[in-house]
């Protein structure tokens, strides 16, 4: 029994004991934390009255002096800033920019304050010192001019002006706007809004005398509230900017626009110093192709571009040269009732003989034949959808043989391929970093969109044509022109003397195609050429036309085109998958103090 009671003891001591501690650790607490409230209820901005003046000029711009009384009660304080938005964003998407350059800050008795002046979003930020502003009343006196806020429509002109801005963090007790036009003004109108942003109450009195416009609040206004006047007057007052002005004002807005200008002018710069040719000498005839180019090789000579052409022209010279033959035949469709032309390609010298042809040949012959040995043969249905697989490597034999012959310095592939892809990192930095300045600025994205598109647009445009030949590339090109001129008019009168043979006819003809002047070539040896060549068989007729035949060989070739460079598909994905207003009008804007 005893121990219980000293146990009792002991439990009321220690309950004693928190209780007492708690209170002397609770009081100091509770007395840092009212001091701290008093403190911060004591610290307080008043903006007493807010007095917007503003001047028209003559040349459309507008003087603007606010006189903002704000009382300082506590501390402690800095300053004031105010924020006035430049940026606006028009109903097509794009940038209005207010020009707004700041003449002068000033304190009560007309000394200049310090001020900082910086970007933020879309709003041009002062951040304004003032000495000693710890529990006293300061008048600040903003002084800026802007170049472009007058708006012109069809049957009049206005000032749509938030004197105060309605993004204030404290009430305003009272405010006054006064607008002076320029002497001679007619038929002044004005409209006058109060309150937040939207609002259309108009808690105020607007006197027009003259050529001025004075308006007054008749109401405190309250947190995020401003005031707001429209004026308008007869066209005329004011000289309507020309179209350069507005041009001008415009990419000053939007100069993300002006990208593609710059993108082009260095494109140029490029394309003159690195991508044109040398000069051309005159084209005289040539009767042979230059050093022995191939087809395929005088083909992407021209254009700067291998081709299905030149492969398909490529396929009719090693016929001609003996290395395979061509044979058409019918296929009947619907129980005979439609007929379709095939073709098949037959070896007709074994693949150790193809090691004298060019690399870009011996893909050629590899990709259609498999075993290579004199009477395989390989129709041409059986090419789709396997032969795709040796156009890139077909394709960069003949180039790099263009290249080895010094030709090129640079693949003209690969220049156009860089410079493409150049062009859409450009466009995807530009719409993605401007997208980024757009926000942080309060900028519109359509012109950063839109810019960035042009810029790629002009780099891959010039790309195209940057691929250059050198000086021996420039010779080449003249011979193959020459050549061109003479497959071309060989019909005429100053090419009839020359002894036209069946044989000249087979060796050129793929030249001709890979030119693309076959037609002119065929028309030429009308008369002449009147037994099919061995190697084609079948789809000539009993009696043989040149131009008959060279017409089957462009079915040939524009058949054998689709059908060798056709791919399998790759599998899809799923098929399921009024008016005016409070805080309209440019200015605006708010501050407070720091």
């Amino acid at each position: 029994m005893p121990e219980r009671n000293s146990r009792h003891s002991l439990l009321a001591f220690s309950g004693s004991f928190r209780f007492a501690l708690g209170r002397c650790l609770i009081a100091p607490l509770m007395a840092v934390l009212l001091c701290g409230a008093a403190t911060i209820s004591a610290k307080e901005l008043r903006i007493e009255s807010f007095n917007a003046h503003i001047v028209v000029t003559r040349d459309g711009a507008i003087d603007v002096t606010e006189k903002i009384e704000a009382h300082f009660i506590g501390g402690p304080w800095h300053g004031l800033y105010r924020s006035i938005p430049i940026e606006y964003v028009t109903p097509q998407g794009l940038n209005y920019t207010l020009f707004l350059s700041v003449k002068n800050v000033t304190g009560s008795n007309g000394h200049r304050l310090k001020f900082d002046s910086s970007r933020v979003r879309h709003y041009r930020k002062l951040k304004i010192y003032i000495p000693d502003a710890d529990d006293s009343l300061q008048t600040i006196n903003i002084e800026y001019t802007i170049t472009d806020a007058i708006k012109f429509f069809e049957d009049h002109d206005e000032l749509y002006w938030n004197a105060t801005g309605d993004e204030w963090d404290v009430p305003i007790e009272s405010a006054r706007a006064s607008i002076v036009l320029p002497a001679g003004a007619s038929n002044i109108r004005a409209n006058t809004f109060t309150g937040a942003y939207g609002s259309r109450a108009s808690d105020a009195e607007t006197d027009i005398a003259g050529n001025g416009v004075d308006v007054h609040t008749t109401a405190p206004l309250g947190y995020h509230a401003g005031l707001t006047v429209a004026v308008a007057f007869d066209k005329g007052l004011i000289p309507e900017p020309s179209s350069l002005d507005v041009a001008g004002r415009f990419l000053r807005s939007n100069w993300p626009l002006l990208m593609p200008l710059l993108i082009f002018a260095i494109m140029f710069y490029l394309w003159w110093t690195r991508g044109r040719d040398p000069r051309l000498r005159p084209i005289a005839a040539q009767y042979e192709p230059p050093d022995r180019l191939t087809p395929g090789e005088v083909g992407t000579l021209v254009d700067d571009s291998a081709d299905m052409r030149d492969i398909t022209a490529s396929i009719v010279d090693l016929a001609v040269r003996g290395f395979i033959v061509i044979e058409e035949h019918q296929k009947d469709r619907m129980l005979g009732l439609f007929h379709d032309k095939d073709y098949n390609f037959i070896v007709q010298k074994d693949r150790p003989q193809w090691a004298s042809l060019k690399p870009h040949e011996q893909v050629l012959l590899n990709g259609i034949f498999s075993a290579g040995t004199v009477g395989e043969t390989v129709s041409m249905d059986s090419l789709q959808n396997r032969f795709y697989k040796n156009i890139n490597d077909l394709k960069s034999r003949i180039f790099e043989s263009l290249v080895s012959q010094g030709y090129y310095r640079r693949r003209p592939d690969s220049v156009r391929s860089a410079y493409v892809g150049g062009g859409i990192v450009v466009g995807v930095l530009t719409i993605w970093g401007g997208s980024a300045v757009a926000s942080a600025f309060g900028m519109a994205a359509a012109p950063f969109i839109i810019g960035g598109i042009l810029s790629a647009v002009v780099v891959c445009g010039f790309g195209w044509f940057m691929p250059a030949h050198t000086d021996q590339g420039t010779r080449a090109l003249e011979n193959v022109l020459g050549f061109e001129d003479f497959l071309s008019h060989v019909e005429s009168d100053r090419f009839n003397r020359m002894i036209k043979t069946p044989q000249m006819f087979e060796k050129f003809l793929p030249f001709a195609m890979a030119l693309g002047v076959e037609k002119n070539w065929s028309k030429a040896f009308e008369g002449i050429m009147t037994e099919p060549p061995g190697w084609y068989r079948g789809g000539t007729g009993p009696i043989f036309y040149p131009v008959n035949f060279t017409s089957n060989l462009n079915a040939m070739s524009s058949r054998a085109g689709s059908v060798m460079a056709s791919a399998p598909r790759s599998s899809g994905g799923s098929g399921f998958g009024g008016g005016g207003s409070s805080g309209g009008g440019f200015g605006g804007g708010g501050g407070g103090g720091f």
